[in-house]
């Protein structure tokens, strides 16, 4: 999904898909319990219609890498609205599940709104419609907290006394008769909740990992896919039971590829002594009626997992067998695997596998590699053995397999042999012409993860040279961003490319992680040198009006050269006061005077520039100028953008409220919502909620090191959650 997608966009995409009036749809965001249970946690907000999702996770799911949703449908309308409010917390959303000690199923039945007062025997009616039992059917009602903790529930208590939340589970079955109990336990049958729960809590599994030709063929790097980091290559994973058979397994596997299951043999992957995985043997039809787990013990003992090639055959050999003989220790049939190395289009393509024949020489095989890619069946070849990083050697055309040492999974390369003309055209170009020299370039490959500097921009991975220079790693990002590469900036702690010449290898260290920004304005070779580089963030009338300023000015310039620059590109009065100010971890950490040298500002603080408020400009010597931030429970889970504030002298909370109201630019509902606190320098000191709007709070007797804390205590309250312990 594009990070840059809109909510709005998404509702519409998935309207579309499912055929469901978008106005029918709500998402939840998904959050990690800290008991590792992965819960619907809150809506997203309507107001959040035109934020874009990375922005959501970022303020919903801030912990996680993804965003995860839960996609709640309605069809009926409750009085004014689609869907129930929950800000008051008085509906919960439920997750139901039913299990049948008949059929031995745990089944889910959808969700359900619960009012945190009613008392759970109020829903026992509800709970048998669901699975249409009369409605008086006697019900046993549990809780999942996690898969090794189920609790029955009192029905005489209500869900509030019971600690229920938005995303919990609910499993009910029928209450048994004795009689019923004891057939289920003749049968050896589960007949309780909590014992299916540690049953299921107590399957073991195995990994199986499916490597398909069509992966080999797309893979750009060495091996037959990459393992290491399986995002690069897709790989087909499964998670089944270790006690599932191979026969099942290879029944079962197929059907999801539409392929006859006698049609496909799986080969096993192990390390080599070079440290590369390739297929060995594959598995034997003796072997259908044992477990995958004890195949991997027998197979792959070093390994955790199983990893496997799908061997698929498309005619019969001789009529009577599909597969050719293979067998330990007899290596008459090899298989082989092929690439093609084009130089046009500089790509390592891969091309199925290939059997051959120990005694055969290779030579005996080029019109097979020439067919393979439709070339004419006399153009000559230059093939090469794969050996392991940094090793390729080519192969005499001469030699037999057996003398070139060619054993079961190796991977041969080739490409057309060239003119030495065509060759000095490459070269010419930039181009790699040759084999050994691609895969030299692939140990130069490295997996970058790029981070935004700031909002409204998307993480990223791109794979790059290392050898490549500041400009061509701008443009190649810049290619995935579709910017200006000469607008961009990258970091980690310190500006990454220190000249235009120096490479990436020389820049990117050790950091996995680079930051970049881009800029209104171009970043040359001369101002990476001199200038300074600010990205300021402008605010307007209200807290919620952000304009990003790109400044670019001498290091030996003051603070006062900054102001003008906002004076300009705002087309701003140059009467009026403006005030720049860093802040880290959303407090104000220091107010610049105009005279400080712009050297001395850190590139990497977040800076806010703002007019001053005139409520400020004409304070007299009674009133305070307080700083205010937002945090949400904990003073210590700050967020938000701080800013400063007036206490006027004899002013009434109430009056406060208002002016406060104004300057965060919200409406009635969404300031309701936020409590005011004076919260003390010093944390271990006790905070004070202000809650009489008749209060003077100039007589609280503020210090200048105070704060006013608005505690945003029902703004999805994503964070609380996250961090919530149950079990």
């Amino acid at each position: 999904m594009e990070k840059k997608l809109l909510t709005i966009e998404l509702n519409e995409d998935i309207s579309q898909t499912f055929n469901i009036p978008s106005k029918q749809i709500r998402f939840w965001v998904l959050v990690e319990r800290t008991n590792k249970t992965t819960r619907p946690d809150v809506p997203i907000p309507e107001s959040y219609f035109n934020k874009s999702m990375e922005e959501i996770r970022a303020k919903m799911a801030p912990l996680q890498n993804d965003l995860r949703l839960y996609m709640e449908e309605t069809d009926e309308r409750n009085d004014k609205t689609l869907f129930p409010t929950i800000e008051e917390i008085r509906n919960i959303i439920v997750f139901l599940k039913y299990f049948d000690p008949d059929t031995q199923t745990l089944k889910g039945l959808g969700h359900l709104y619960v009012q945190e007062f009613d008392k759970v025997g109020d829903y026992t009616s509800i709970l048998c419609k669901r699975k249409n039992f009369p409605t008086k059917t006697p019900l046993k009602i549990y809780k999942e907290i996690k898969p090794d903790i189920i609790e029955e529930m009192n029905p005489k208590y209500t869900f509030k006394q019971l600690e229920t939340q938005n995303g919990d589970i609910i499993c009910f079955q029928k209450v048994l008769l004795n009689w019923k109990n004891n057939l289920h336990i003749k049968d050896n049958r589960i007949h309780e909740i909590p014992t299916f729960y540690k049953l299921l809590s107590s399957i073991v599994t195995v990994t199986v990992n499916v490597v398909t030709a069509e992966k080999f063929n797309k893979h750009q790097g060495f091996d037959l896919v990459n393992f290491v980091k399986p995002p690069v290559s897709k790989i087909h994973s499964y998670k089944i039971l270790e006690n599932t058979t191979y026969g099942t397994f290879k029944e079962k596997v197929p059907q999801c590829f539409n392929i006859p299951s006698e049609q496909v043999r799986f080969w096993v992957f192990v390390k080599r002594q070079n440290q590369t995985i390739r297929p060995d043997l594959p598995i034997p039809e003796s072997s259908f009626n044992k477990s995958m787990e004890e195949i991997r013990k027998e197979m792959a003992p070093r390994q955790n997992e199983l990893k496997l090639y799908m061997e698929v055959a498309y005619k019969l050999i001789n009529g009577k067998t599909w597969f050719p003989y293979v067998e330990e220790n007899w290596n008459i049939n090899i298989i082989v695997f092929l690439k093609y190395f084009d130089p046009d289009t500089q790509t390592l393509e891969g091309l199925g596998h290939l059997y051959v024949q120990e005694f055969a020489k290779v030579e005996d095989y080029t019109h097979v590699f020439c067919k393979r890619k439709n070339f004419p069946l006399n153009v000559p070849l230059k093939i090469y053995e794969e050996i392991k990083p940094g090793m390729i050697e080519e192969m005499n055309p001469k030699y037999t397999f057996k003398q070139s040492e060619i054993q079961n999974g190796d991977i041969i390369c080739f490409q057309k042999a060239l003119m030495e003309k065509e060759i000095q055209e490459y070269t010419k170009s930039g181009r790699i012409y040759g084999i050994p020299r691609y895969y030299e370039s692939l140990t130069l490959l490295t997996v970058i993860s790029f981070k935004p500097e700031w909002q409204g921009y998307f993480e990223f991975d791109l794979m790059l040279n290392k050898k490549l220079t500041r400009y061509q790693f701008a443009e190649a990002v810049a290619l995935h961003l579709n910017v200006n590469p000469y607008r961009i900036r990258f970091t980690n702690t310190f500006p990454l490319f220190d000249t235009s010449d120096q490479t990436l290898n020389q820049a990117y260290l050790y950091a996995p992680i680079l930051y970049y920004e881009i800029f209104d304005l171009n970043i040359t070779e001369s101002n990476l040198e001199e200038g300074k580089f600010f990205k300021i963030i402008w605010l307007g009338n209200t807290v919620k009006d952000e304009e990003i300023i790109d400044i670019c000015l001498q290091k030996d310039g003051i603070v006062s050269e900054i102001i003008e620059e906002i004076l300009k590109k705002m087309t701003l009065s140059s009467n009026i006061k403006i005030r720049l100010y860093e802040v880290m971890n959303h407090k104000i950490q220091k107010e610049y005077k105009e005279t400080e040298l712009i050297g001395r500002i850190h590139e990497f603080m977040t800076l806010y520039a703002e007019e001053i408020p005139q409520d400020e400009l004409l304070a007299n010597s009674h009133d305070q100028i307080i700083q205010v931030y937002h945090f949400t429970r904990d003073p210590m889970q700050t967020h938000g953008i701080p800013f400063k504030f007036v206490i006027k002298n004899g002013e009434t909370f109430a009056d406060i409220k208002i002016r406060l109201q104004f300057r965060l630019g919200m409406n009635k509902t969404e300031f309701a919502r936020i409590r005011i606190a004076i919260i003390p320098e010093f944390t271990y000191k006790k905070l004070e909620y202000l809650e009489d709007d008749d209060i003077i709070v100039s007589e609280k007797e503020l210090s200048s090191t105070d704060y006013l804390g608005l505690d945003h205590v029902d703004e999805t309250e994503s964070m609380e959650k996250i961090t919530y312990i149950r079990g």
